[in-house]
């Protein structure tokens, strides 16, 4: 096998967890003296020039490849074609894991489409592939029949080396009161309606001074944004509701370090890093018991296991003025995170490739 390992993706996002874990590998795999180029369909403008089109790969080496190759699986692409079809290579394929499709009907049906399109690949790429890794053992247990390696991933902390956006944060310091906030795409699994029905009764019937802080894109989920608007109305909660679309990287740290707590209601999660990110931020997070929620947290936050959403308002604002019981979860925070360290996901890469599937190629 020639010295290069590459990577398909199909999309590298800014700030979101596959391509966290796509530069992670990138730079591991150069440490260790890897030729490693990344190789998209659509990349985030703030990658130009790093990562490249996959119809590169395909014009200088068709389907005869005697390198590595990792495949990013998420959704069905192109790439997975072409991962497929590939001759001479050692193909690792990473699962993150796929959305049930039953989460976006009637939101987007080509979402959907790409969902069922992804499971029906799935199972023939697992085959032909010479590894198989997964980003949680939640994702693992979804490939059943294989072996599987579990590859946590990495906090980007290097994306945080930012001052916090002055703005946001004299906005909170002034306003004062509860402050709550969630980060990820507003998306039907991360049930977006339980964080607002929780709120609700956190500033109606608890803390009337309390603002809610919803940070991510509708982008393919305007339908479901729209309503997720409407409920705020009909709860009369409009005005202490900040929809905020995308932010900067300022913006959102000033968010993480200036809010009370972290609220999560997902129903469908293969890690979940915002998270990992909000312990990194000292953050005490209340999350709800699904999926890989619980692994990822351990410790680190409160689990909620059925969704109450008195119950859950009334834990969420002990959360947020009990400093005994704040001090003691920063502390379980701090502590978790540990085993997120780029440190950690490169000693964990190490066993997996390095003693493993990559010395077994050398010989090839």
């Amino acid at each position: 096998m020639e010295n290069v390992i590459h990577q398909f993706v199909h999309t590298l996002s800014y700030g979101d967890a596959i391509s966290t874990e796509v530069l992670a590998l990138r730079d591991f795999f150069a440490e260790e003296g890897y030729r490693s180029e990344i190789y998209c369909i659509n990349a985030h403008p703030k990658y130009k020039g790093l990562a490249l089109d996959y119809r590169e790969f395909i014009k200088k080496n068709g389907v005869h490849f005697r390198g590595g190759i990792v495949l990013h699986y998420s959704l069905g692409s192109p790439l997975n074609e072409l991962y497929r079809k590939l001759k001479g290579a050692r193909r690792f394929l990473i699962y993150h894991n796929l959305t049930p499709p039953c989460w976006f009907e009637g939101v987007n049906p080509r979402i959907v489409e790409d969902i069922k399109r992804g499971m029906k690949e799935l199972p023939e790429l697992c085959t032909l592939s010479d590894l198989l890794v997964a980003d949680s053992a939640y994702n693992a247990s979804q490939l059943k029949g294989f072996d599987v390696e579990v590859l946590s991933l990495p906090v980007n902390a290097g994306r945080w080396n930012v001052n916090s956006n002055a703005g946001i944060a004299s906005l909170l310091e002034s306003e004062g009161g509860l402050h709550i906030l969630h980060v990820g795409r507003l998306a039907p699994n991360k049930r977006i309606e339980d964080i607002l029905k929780v709120f609700y009764f956190l500033h109606y019937h608890i803390e009337s001074h309390s603002r809610l802080w919803l940070v991510g894109t509708d982008i393919d989920t305007e339908i479901y944004s729209y309503s997720l608007k409407r409920l705020a109305y009909e709860l009369h909660i409009g005005d202490r509701v900040e929809f905020t679309g995308a932010l900067s990287d300022e913006e959102v740290r000033a968010l993480y370090e200036g809010c009370s707590a972290y609220l999560c209601m997902s129903e469908h999660e293969g890690f979940c890093l915002p998270l990992v990110e909000a312990m990194r931020f000292k953050l005490p997070v209340v999350a709800y018991s699904s999926t890989a929620i619980p692994e990822t947290l351990g410790d680190g936050g409160i689990l909620v296991s059925e969704k109450k959403y008195p119950e859950t308002a009334e834990l969420l604002y002990r959360v947020c003025t009990d400093q005994n019981l704040r001090g003691r979860m920063i502390a379980k925070g701090l502590k978790r995170i540990e085993s997120f360290s780029v440190e950690a996901f490169k000693r964990r890469a190490g066993e997996i490739f390095l003693s493993g599937a990559l010395r077994r190629t050398e010989n090839c």
